[in-house]
């Protein structure tokens, strides 16, 4: 299970999309999402909403019931006759908003389901975008309170690196990631 995280325009969906070689997941510059969307094989390709992906004991997201009809509703299964899923479930999860002012109510608690999520996953990837390496809003706190103690399973992605026009605007961007997640990432070197 590999629970994809990042804020929106990150390039989760994106990410998805090329690892399956379809479009299966909704793209742009704004917000196009704001489901946690569970992708996983199937004999053909279907869809069912968060009541039908809870309801099946088989698929093992019963307990997320215990958030309400608010995570509910924001709640997606997507099965695909795709060879890379036969082994592998992806979690591609809303994007987080990265402001110092994000009081947005989404009707269920966020923090506590990608901690639900995180806690389930094997592989977290969190992907960032090199315009926008900062980590406040909901960023700081999924990363202060549902990520706490899971840096065995997360992996950072500094992602879109096609835009980088010279070494040193990598280098700008990658130690500005770093010297954020210093703040709230408590280990010794960033993960």
């Amino acid at each position: 299970l590999v629970l994809l995280i990042g804020n929106h325009s990150s390039g989760k969906s994106s990410l998805i999309n090329h690892m399956l070689g379809r479009e299966i997941q909704n793209t742009g510059v704004a917000p196009t999402d704001d489901n946690f969307t569970v992708l996983s094989h199937g004999p053909s390709d279907e869809e069912r909403d968060g009541d039908a992906l809870i309801s099946n004991p088989d698929l093992g997201f019963a307990e997320l019931r215990k958030f309400g009809p608010g995570l509910v509703s924001h709640l997606k299964l997507k099965a695909r006759n795709a060879p890379f899923l036969k082994d592998l479930t992806l979690i591609d999860s809303p994007g987080m908003i990265d402001s110092a002012q994000f009081t947005q109510d989404r009707g269920y608690d966020f923090i506590k389901a990608v901690r639900w999520f995180a806690e389930q996953s094997d592989v977290i990837l969190l992907l960032f975008d090199p315009d926008k390496p900062g980590t406040t809003g909901e960023t700081l706190t999924v990363l202060k309170d549902a990520l706490s103690d899971m840096s065995h399973k997360l992996v950072i992605v500094l992602n879109k690196m096609d835009q980088f026009q010279s070494l040193h605007d990598f280098a700008r961007a990658y130690g500005a990631l770093c010297w954020n997640l210093a703040k709230v990432i408590p280990t010794k070197d960033v993960p």
